[in-house]
């Protein structure tokens, strides 16, 4: 690697307040003395990131990958060859296949001799997760296909929409309402309010999942849906994990990751390393936020020309926060150097 090429990955980084987490961050004053600040710490913490202390075949697919990987990454043995192809084909693929197979177990389980059929008597599918497989297999990288996103947020739907609804259904002739053949207001009021009122709850949770708009309506629309009550959520929870089990083995077989966050992409769980021991903690840490920005394309410095990408040193981030724009590039660029 070119000395060039180590001094841009060494002044990488995050910005100064995501990237610490909760430790003090030093900010210089205008006089050169440093005071710190005490970010908005995580409740939740680990020592360490531990997914590295799995088999390295099975913590690949919970989207782990060693520090210091970036993407595209090696494919498992058996598939080598599609380092051999354009990326573009391998994702047309996996997209299929995934889609294809995540319907396809939700189908299967829930018409086969379970509780879901026998019992609860659920539809074949709901349709929100046809909706949901084009994120998840389709375009994997984006924010709202993460696993707490998607789990969670068609869950709040299916609760706030049944809430609702079961206020509505205490009109015995609500039912015959949905199937529309004569106007009556509780339908469409109830179908704007179950999914309006799941948009907001998934908001306020952070965890909005667009095809969970429809799993609100569906609770307040689809008779079949309406009749199953309080037994839409077992099935809305039971499909959401069979697609995302699936998820995680087609989308981590190739040179693509998923997830690329498990709750949020800004959380540190890993803490500041207090001593050498330690030290190993921040590196898997750090890693892991490099990549995300990577698979997400975005850009934490600023985009000079399309596809060039200019981070922040850490000197730049301070003197940007504290307001200080006298310094000059070549002084940074200087201090980077001897460090």
């Amino acid at each position: 690697m070119s000395d060039s090429r180590k001094l841009s990955f060494s002044t990488r980084v995050m910005p100064v307040v995501a990237m610490l987490g909760d430790q003090a961050v030093p900010r210089p004053d205008r006089d050169g003395s440093a005071k710190s600040e005490q970010a908005k710490p995580y409740r939740l913490k680990f020592r360490e990131d531990y997914r590295a202390r799995l088999p390295a075949d099975i913590a690949r697919f919970t989207g782990y990958r060693p520090p210091g990987g970036e993407p595209p990454y090696d494919p498992i043995p058996p598939l080598r060859w599609l380092n051999h192809i354009p990326m573009k084909y391998e994702v047309w693929f996996t997209a299929w296949a995934g889609a294809f197979g995540g319907i396809l177990l939700i189908e299967a389980i829930m018409s086969t001799s379970t509780a879901f059929r026998d019992i609860y008597h659920t539809p074949t599918i709901i349709t929100s997760f046809g909706a949901s497989a084009v994120l998840l297999f389709g375009v994997i990288e984006s924010p709202v296909a993460q696993p707490r996103n998607f789990v969670l947020g068609h869950f709040i739907s299916a609760l706030v929409g049944t809430c609702i609804t079961r206020l509505f259904v205490l009109d015995p002739n609500y039912q015959g309402f949905l199937a529309n053949t004569s106007f009556h207001p509780s339908t469409f009021v109830n179908g704007g309010l179950s999914m309006a009122t799941s948009l907001l709850a998934m908001l306020m949770t952070g965890t909005a999942h667009p095809p969970a708009g429809a799993t609100g309506l569906n609770a307040a629309v689809e008779s079949q849906v309406v009749t199953l009550s309080w037994r839409y959520l077992p099935t809305i929870l039971a499909s959401s994990l069979i697609m995302l089990g699936w998820a995680l083995i087609i989308n981590n077989l190739g040179r693509r990751r998923y997830p690329l966050h498990w709750w949020c992409a800004e959380a540190v769980f890993v803490r500041e390393p207090k001593n050498s021991d330690d030290a190993a903690s921040l590196a898997v840490e750090d890693g892991e936020k490099r990549r995300e920005e990577m698979e997400e394309g975005t850009l934490v410095g600023e985009t000079l020309e399309p596809g060039e990408l200019r981070r922040e040193s850490r000197m730049e981030a301070e003197a940007r926060l504290s307001g200080d724009e006298a310094v000059e590039p070549t002084a940074l660029q200087s201090t980077a150097e001897r460090r």
